[in-house]
């Protein structure tokens, strides 16, 4: 009688009757649609999140622009003004200067960025930056003018 049983619950028997169990689980049905539905959203949302990424070091550096012009408009009101050549690292150095620029952290902004790039910059230009460094191209730096 038992081994009757036994095979009865192997069979999925039961009174002579097919009996399906539930299965535990996914199917693999499921789980390709569940991949698939990842894949489309990280297809949308990976290059909005990286197109975030680039305009947020871009920003540091018209940030970075922005304070070297104000040291020179800071300079301008007491000493005369700076030459629209001079770069940021005479800048740091030159006496009366330095001091609106000491602890200011300029590291997006190459040495031989000029004043008149960073006015540039702060009033709208367009740039890029080194994809690798997040260093400002100086070479790109090319002025929009505002036809309103």
């Amino acid at each position: 009688m038992k081994t009757k049983q036994i095979i009865m619950d192997r069979l999925n028997l039961k009174n002579g009757k097919i009996v399906h169990r539930k299965r535990k689980g996914f199917t693999l049905i499921e789980l390709i649609a569940v991949m698939a539905i990842i894949g489309i959203l990280a297809s949308v949302i990976v290059p909005q999140v990286t197109g975030y990424i680039k305009e947020a070091k871009k920003t540091k550096v018209v940030d970075q622009s922005r304070k070297v012009v104000m040291a020179a408009e800071s300079y301008k009101l007491k000493y005369g003004e700076l030459q629209g050549t001079t770069t940021v690292s005479n800048m740091k150095t030159k006496d009366g200067v330095e001091k609106y620029l000491e602890n200011i952290n300029l590291e997006n902004l190459p040495d031989t960025t000029t004043l008149n790039q960073c006015q540039l910059i702060v009033n709208g230009a367009e740039f890029d930056i080194d994809g690798n460094t997040d260093v400002l191209r100086t070479a790109t730096i090319t002025n929009v003018t505002n036809n309103s």
